[in-house]
């Protein structure tokens, strides 16, 4: 199983104002997915609760390890003409 880091108390402060309050749906619904890894909820499951590919949450929790808060903003993409 996979899960995050164990969350310090500021995180899980921030996560948790981010989750409420970000006007920016995709980053409340990772803030939400990295509390309730951290709760030890398993990827199959956070997939099914939020209707994405179990590869999305997988590279939702990665993002957050390498990045923190920061990763969980969308990541610019090039765009193919």
């Amino acid at each position: 199983m996979r899960y995050v880091k164990t969350l310090t108390t500021a995180e899980i402060t921030a996560l948790n104002e981010i989750m409420r309050n970000s006007s920016v749906f995709r980053v409340r619904r990772r803030a939400h997915v990295i509390l309730l890894s951290a709760r030890k909820y398993k990827i199959d499951d956070l997939a099914n609760i939020f209707d994405v590919d179990r590869d999305t949450v997988t590279d939702w929790i990665k993002r957050w390890e390498v990045s923190g808060i920061e990763g969980l903003t969308d990541v610019e993409r090039s765009i193919k003409l």
